[in-house]
């Protein structure tokens, strides 16, 4: 299928998400965090697991061994972050240790984001041309909301 110079690609889409994620990680810094780690904690699950499935999973396929490599790492990343959040969702905002936490989080997620931008980007875009990043972000965008309505039922 041809794509539209207008449809974003898997890049856009993914910084786009990258920047929604940045200004709910800076809200769980707040006074109402503990309301806000669910949303913070769905968001970024939905958002790793259509990286998985969709975006890293072209690295894999690719049979190059460097990319591979930089799929489990990636992997790797995003299974610190749920551990982050998961140590978060066992204790309440005002135990000692949460701001501790929610910074390791934070800095989690930006050197994710920043290794994800630059190295996992330039790899793939050596891979794929504009057509197939455009595709893939249909494809990535179609996993996000089957996760959404997963995570809902």
């Amino acid at each position: 299928m041809q794509e539209s110079a207008e449809d974003p690609t898997i890049y856009e889409v993914i910084r786009a998400e990258h920047a929604g994620i940045s200004q709910l990680l800076e809200e769980l810094r707040g006074e109402d965090a503990e309301e806000l780690l669910a949303t913070v904690r769905d968001q970024l699950e939905r958002h790793a697991r259509a990286e998985e499935a969709v975006f890293y999973d072209v690295l894999v396929q690719s049979g190059d061994e460097k990319l591979r490599t930089l799929a489990r790492e990636a992997e790797a990343e995003h299974s610190e972050v749920r551990r982050l959040l998961a140590e978060l969702e066992a204790m309440p905002a005002d135990d000692a240790k949460w701001a501790a936490v929610v910074e390791s989080l934070v800095l989690a997620v930006q050197r994710h984001v920043e290794r994800e931008e630059s190295e996992i980007f330039a790899a793939m875009e050596a891979i794929l041309d504009d057509d197939q990043a455009r595709t893939l972000a249909e494809t990535f965008e179609a996993m996000e909301a089957r996760v959404e309505s997963e995570e809902a039922a």
